[in-house]
């Protein structure tokens, strides 16, 4: 526009000068001719200089702030993707130069509402996706990320974009892949990071390449692997503790039989203690198994369960009084303190009748001759509390963070002799957790420990 205001400026001093020039050629030839002559001519041509000063000053300033209008029109539309309708120019010259402009800005608008739509399409993929998504331009400056990277790397949007990776994580293994995806490869592979904590990372770095084939970018994808990494820990752990815990009573029981068909059958005394031998490892046996569907029914997605409202005293009172016979035999005293309260939980009977058992089996077998165990009940706002407290070996601290994994045991020979599975704590945890509570446990090695169950009222 600064070009063709020129022009105009040009032309009109071009249009003055010729005029000027007319004049100063009428005056040579007219000033020998009759003076009043020369004067008319003189005040014809001032006026029509005059009138084209103005005309061509009013063509310069219409066609300059037509122009201006159409500029800003047009700069809305590239930078905005608004304004339906360029501005109509006031001179006719420019209404095919308007009418080009029209046709530009609506495809520069359908244009801009394909992009809108897809940054804002691509933008919801990212911010919903599982996975970490960086991408970096050629010069290695983050340029996008998205939410769940940002979180597992520990970090803020606003201070990722525009730096290195390296800026914003110390991490050189994934500093690494994305300097070397860059270069054209395809890198896939699992680390761990310890900040902000520990976690594994499956990290897959690609090029991003240009229809001519050359590197624009990269494009990392983190995905956080370690739930994965401990279900597979614990899966394995789980198929080595089942065979190990299976394999000694079906060994013993295997043991007998041979010893049985050997000819200890034939001895009264020996057949009597190994067929004793036999009815304990079946029964241990059995145990296991039911603990092991008991865990299988709590682990199950859309185990069915009979959910009823149930009175927390009647179950305890009903769960003290099986154990009863179980704690004479070890001669512990077994106490319920029965509030006279009536308190209901919703949940299922079967399940939670299960955990209180396994609590006070484990209270009366590690306790000692002649001690104590108390079962209390009480409520507070919109949660009950059973605990179950004994006076016997009690929990080492190192133990106690694992007492709830499955088959692990703090005193194994003891445990084995009083016939444990090594599921009963374990079990209690996912039944508390099924109906929505949760389990602790306070404990002081020699004076004896509390275990205690609260489950939403």
């Amino acid at each position: 526009m600064r070009k063709l205001r020129s022009s105009l400026f040009a032309r009109f001093v071009l249009a003055t000068s010729l005029v000027v020039l007319l004049i100063a050629i009428l005056l040579v030839f007219e000033l020998r001719a009759n003076v009043s002559q020369t004067t008319a001519i003189v005040v014809a041509l001032l006026a029509l200089l005059v009138l084209l000063g103005v005309i061509t000053v009013w063509t310069q300033r219409t066609l300059a702030r037509d122009l201006r209008e159409l500029s800003l029109a047009l700069e809305r539309v590239l930078l905005e993707g608004g304004l339906d309708r360029m501005p109509q120019p006031r001179l006719a010259e420019l209404n095919g130069i308007a009418q080009e402009m029209d046709a530009v800005a609506a495809r520069v608008r359908n244009d801009y509402l394909q992009l809108t739509s897809e940054r804002d399409r691509l933008q919801a993929v990212l911010d919903n996706i599982s996975a970490g998504v960086i991408v970096v331009d050629r010069k290695l400056k983050i340029d996008m990320i998205n939410p769940v990277a940002l979180k597992i790397l520990g970090t803020t949007r606003e201070f990722a974009l525009g730096r290195t990776f390296t800026e914003i994580h110390h991490s050189p293994v994934i500093d690494r892949a994305i300097e070397k995806s860059r270069r054209g490869a395809v890198v896939n592979k699992e680390i761990q990071i310890t900040l902000p904590d520990r976690r594994w990372l499956r990290v897959l770095a690609s090029p991003i390449r240009s229809e001519k084939g050359r590197t624009t970018g990269v494009i990392c994808v983190i995905e956080d692997i370690t739930s994965r990494r401990k279900l597979e820990r614990v899966r394995r752990d789980f198929v080595t503790n089942v065979s190990h815990e299976l394999r000694t009573p079906v060994a013993n029981m295997r043991a007998v039989v041979e010893a049985l068909l050997a000819g200890a059958s034939d001895e009264p005394e020996a057949c009597a203690r190994f067929m004793t031998d036999l009815d304990r490892e079946s029964g241990r046996l059995v145990d296991i198994i039911e603990d092991l569907l008991v865990l299988s029914r709590l682990e199950a997605a859309g185990g069915t369960v009979e959910v009823e409202t149930l009175r927390l005293e009647e179950i305890l009172k009903e769960a003290v009084r099986e154990k009863e016979e179980l704690a004479g035999k070890y001669q512990v005293e077994l106490i319920f303190a029965d509030t006279g309260r009536e308190i209901s939980v919703r949940g299922d009977r079967g399940l939670i009748k299960t955990a209180f058992a396994n609590l006070l089996d484990n209270a009366i077998k590690y306790n000692r001759p002649g001690g104590r165990v108390e079962v209390s009940l009480e409520r507070a706002d919109e949660f009950v509390t059973v605990s179950v407290s004994d006076d016997g070996v009690g929990i080492p601290a190192s133990d106690r963070g694992r007492i709830f994994e499955r088959f692990y045991r703090v005193d194994k020979a003891r445990s084995r002799n009083t016939g444990g599975t090594g599921l009963g704590l374990s079990i209690v945890k996912h039944a508390a957790e099924y109906h929505g509570g949760s389990v602790r446990v306070t404990s002081t090695e020699g004076r004896g420990s509390t275990f205690s169950i609260t489950l939403p009222a």
